[in-house]
């Protein structure tokens, strides 16, 4: 068994750092490989330096940093299965939350309520992040990203809309109504403009877009863009006036009407 030195080793060690390998982890992994196969088939007498150069030759084809490029790939694909599999747990547990919250609220029992505010917390703050950091990575073309990222907020907005309804947030019909217009003026019109230059998803672009158009449009005719009058209100036969005294009236849209009693 050939002996290495210390100086040897450190030669070695600078070497691997010339040639581009910056993770210590690697480096340290890199240097043992190296000092086995020279301590095994290295003779004493042999030319260190040149032994040393026909056994790193083995680690690659072109350079040696291509070892590390594939080490953080490698990483990079471990964490986003992670990530998927993180993605796929919290959209089963949300549709769990959801025909929970579902079931109990037909069958008016207590669990309606968190079970459906947990749902959507989950599909807001973990599902639809998680979502987005994936395909955000898949997507080459800087459009893609950008209409998955419109499509994720819109998303979320529904979400949060839902959660200030069932919370009786006090500006839950301002959430809503901007929704809409995001909705409408600007993920529609981004995934039109960037699907209809594709000529293989031409059709599918235009029958989608046709398709939201119509669910946005429901969605704003159901909207009641005033408040309602409540019962609360009192009305013309509750302020009658007193005679001989002037009194406010208050007419049907809450406006006071001031009369003076003959």
């Amino acid at each position: 068994m050939y002996p290495i030195n210390d100086q040897q080793i450190t030669y070695i060690l600078d070497d691997i750092r010339r040639r581009g390998i910056r993770m210590e982890s690697l480096q340290e992994s890199l240097l043992d490989h190296v000092c086995s196969l020279i301590e095994q088939n290295c003779k004493e007498g042999d030319d260190f330096e040149a032994f040393y150069a026909t056994v790193i030759k083995e680690f690659y084809k072109k350079e040696l940093r291509e070892i590390e490029e594939e080490t953080l790939l490698l990483i990079a694909s471990k964490k986003d299965v992670n990530m998927k599999k993180a993605m796929v747990l919290s959209g089963a547990f949300s549709v769990a939350a959801f025909i929970t919250g579902s079931t109990a609220k037909i069958l008016q029992a207590p669990l309606a309520f968190p079970a459906l505010v947990l749902g959507f917390l989950t599909i807001a703050f973990l599902f639809l992040p998680l979502l987005f950091i994936i395909k955000f990575r898949e997507q080459g073309a800087g459009r893609d990203k950008l209409l998955w990222a419109l499509g994720i907020l819109v998303g979320i907005l529904y979400c949060l809309s839902m959660l200030a309804l069932f919370t009786h947030f006090r500006n839950k019909a301002m959430i809503w109504h901007i929704t809409l217009a995001i909705s409408f003026f600007v993920l529609i019109p981004v995934y039109f403009f960037t699907g209809i230059r594709n000529p293989e998803k031409r059709m599918t672009t235009i029958v989608v877009s046709v398709l939201m158009v119509a669910i946005t449009g429901i969605q704003f005719s159901l909207t009641a863009l005033h408040p309602p009058v409540t019962d609360k209100q009192p009305s013309a036969v509750q302020n009658a006036p007193l005679p001989g005294k002037t009194r406010p009236l208050v007419n049907d849209r809450g406006k006071p009407v001031f009369v003076k009693y003959q």
